[in-house]
């Protein structure tokens, strides 16, 4: 581990921006550093879908603890089923977000058919966005803990089983 943050140290300090910038272009950068790059571009997709879960849970679908509606209060099996819904419909803008940035930042594509690897890259989104579901209706249902924290523990769940998915079964290392 020391190593890996002595060689992310050494590569940022020794090469100036548009090196570095080229450098994580062309997929030839310390790993750590591609670690870092496949963060961002998880933060630009996380962005575009927490936004829509938003924008969706505070007009169409209401998703918030405590809020009013047509003058009740939203009930916990309500809101848990709306946050739900407005995640369902979130993902595929962020799938799409993340597919692109990876593409153009992080991974190297070829190991398959670009359709198979639009595929797996949609079926391993999958595999991370269904257990966040799970992590949502586990802690809004059970434990009614507020939107935001259900939020935050989905995206966490997902982030992990994305990252490893795609590094080591659609991409070239």
């Amino acid at each position: 581990m020391t190593s890996a943050l002595s060689e992310t140290f050494t590569f940022l300090l020794k090469n100036d921006l548009k090196t570095i910038l080229t450098r994580v272009r062309n997929r030839d950068v310390p790993p750590f550093v591609q670690f870092m790059v496949y963060a961002t571009c998880g933060v630009i997709a996380t962005v575009i879908h927490q936004g829509l879960v938003a924008v969706l849970s505070f007009t169409i679908f209401p998703a918030l603890k405590g809020l009013v509606v047509d003058g009740a209060v939203l009930t916990e099996e309500a809101r848990k089923h709306n946050l739900l819904l407005n995640n369902i419909l979130a993902f595929p803008f962020g799938a799409v977000a993340a597919y692109f940035t990876n593409i153009l930042f992080v991974f190297t594509p070829g190991r398959h058919s670009k359709w198979k690897e639009m595929a797996l890259f949609f079926g391993v989104a999958a595999c991370g966005f269904f257990p966040g579901l799970w992590v949502i209706d586990f802690l809004v249902g059970r434990y009614a803990v507020p939107s935001a924290v259900a939020q935050l523990a989905f995206v966490f769940t997902s982030f992990m089983v994305n990252y490893a998915m795609r590094k080591f079964v659609i991409f070239k290392g």
